[in-house]
């Protein structure tokens, strides 16, 4: 499977590579009501809080520039 290309303007990351670009393995994207709640963050997947779901209004609700609603 080919991993898509993630762009980050956050230069002083440790997974920011020149031309912003992302390389970290795992991607966690989160909506800013939890901006600010202490959830667990690492270089794993393990480390991610995955057991929950949000629901974002539209991409002012989150960090992801990308963010598109789903319609089923």
């Amino acid at each position: 499977m080919e991993h898509p290309m993630v762009k980050c303007s956050v230069a002083n990351c440790q997974h920011w590579e020149s031309g912003n670009n992302c390389v970290a393995e795992t991607i966690m994207i989160e909506i800013n009501t939890h901006a600010n709640s202490p959830l667990p963050q690492g270089s794993g997947s393990g480390k991610y809080d995955t057991k929950h779901q949000d629901s974002a209004g539209g991409v002012t609700d989150t960090c992801c520039h990308t963010f598109q609603e789903r319609t089923h």
